[in-house]
């Protein structure tokens, strides 16, 4: 057996080719340029001595070949995954290990830093690097460079595994100078004054409340757009402008801010925060204690986890 020819990281852009079907899009995922792309590809198609993608029409479709070799390749990388991140026991107090977690903003802000705390009091040793989610997320946790996941139910990803941590729900503040607003916030008032919303990046571009708007068929005026949604309270103070954002980091804010909290008119469903990792960390010792920790912080918080229900965007 020769893998002299086939190191991780062409296994990676083998498995993004087969599933995207598209040199630019499988190199914008995984951030190559597109001639490093085009080469892997090359070096993928004289491996295999054949074409692997191929233009049918106007399309890119796999061959026959292609095809069969999609789902293996994807359970080689889950199954190097768990190779590499597999460990035979764990001890908080005298671990050195580092655990790579990405967190959404939102729960960055608001939950973290209880988990920081205790990390930091049960497990000195170990070292957290927290990350936001990035545009190769799937394609990371698939292959093990990211040991934990905290995101909201509608946007995790359905093939590995989840836990539910606590809900939440969508509110509305202004400015408590605001004069547009008086007792309280209808929806006809909603749609009709301008908003300030988050700019989501790339790799989804709508928020949660944006998406049940969209499904209900509500179009309101968008006149400011701020990179995080901890900017908002601060960037509409002065202004007639609302803007919707998560009550949970809306009244950490509110201690700073001369805001008012609102509640929203479009009886947008709850939002529920949850914890994910890779499905082959399932048995890992160290991922089982992390997941304990982030579990039981948040019962500590916020009392026992909601049920993870249908997409929480369907209207």
């Amino acid at each position: 057996m020769n893998l002299q020819k086939l190191d991780l990281n062409l296994l990676v852009a083998l498995n993004v080719l087969l599933t995207e079907q598209s040199v630019t899009r499988a190199a914008n995922r995984i951030f190559l340029s597109q001639p490093a792309m085009s080469g892997a590809l090359t070096r993928l198609r004289e491996h295999f001595q054949d074409d692997l993608i191929t233009r049918v029409g106007r399309s890119m479709v796999l061959t026959p070949f292609g095809a069969k070799l999609a789902p293996q390749v994807v359970q080689l990388l889950t199954n190097i995954g768990h190779v590499i991140g597999s460990r035979p026991f764990f001890d908080p107090e005298q671990s050195d290990r580092e655990f790579t977690v990405v967190a959404s903003e939102y729960l960055l802000a608001v939950f973290m830093p209880q988990v920081t705390a205790r990390l930091a009091a049960l497990a000195p040793g170990v070292t957290l690097n927290i990350q936001l989610r990035s545009r190769d997320h799937e394609q990371r946790m698939l292959t093990g460079q990211i040991d934990m996941a905290l995101t909201i139910g509608g946007l995790a990803l359905p093939s590995h595994p989840m836990s539910p941590l606590f809900e939440d729900e969508y509110v509305c503040v202004a400015w408590q100078g605001n004069t547009r607003i008086v007792d309280r916030l209808t929806l006809e008032d909603f749609l009709e004054c301008d908003h300030a919303v988050r700019l989501m990046p790339r790799d989804h571009s709508y928020t949660l409340e944006e998406l049940w708007l969209n499904a209900k068929g509500y179009r309101r005026k968008v006149t400011l757009r701020v990179p995080t949604f901890d900017a908002l309270p601060r960037l509409i103070v002065g202004t007639q402008l609302i803007a919707p954002m998560q009550r949970r980091l809306a009244e950490m804010s509110a201690q700073s801010q001369p805001i008012r909290i609102l509640p929203h008119p479009a009886k947008i469903p709850p939002l529920v925060a949850v914890l994910q990792w890779p499905s082959f960390r399932e048995d890992d010792a160290g991922n089982q204690w992390l997941r304990w920790l982030f579990q039981d912080t948040a019962l500590q918080l916020y009392g026992p986890p909601p049920a993870l229900t249908s997409h929480p965007v369907q209207p």
